[in-house]
């Protein structure tokens, strides 16, 4: 997996960045996560991503 800064917009002389993840296939389809709402929790210097 690997953690993108990407560019969202530009406004004015201002940048605003995003980040994406990229998820296993397999893991996305074996939770049915395509499409749902996430949230995430940071524990204990691990990042939780789970069904809203």
């Amino acid at each position: 997996m690997k953690v993108m800064k990407v560019v969202d917009k530009k406004v004015g002389n201002t940048t605003y960045y995003k980040y994406r993840i990229n998820l296993p296939k397999e893991a996305v389809e074996q939770l049915n996560l395509l499409n749902k709402e996430l949230k995430v929790k940071v524990e204990k210097n691990k990042i939780v991503i789970e069904k809203a």
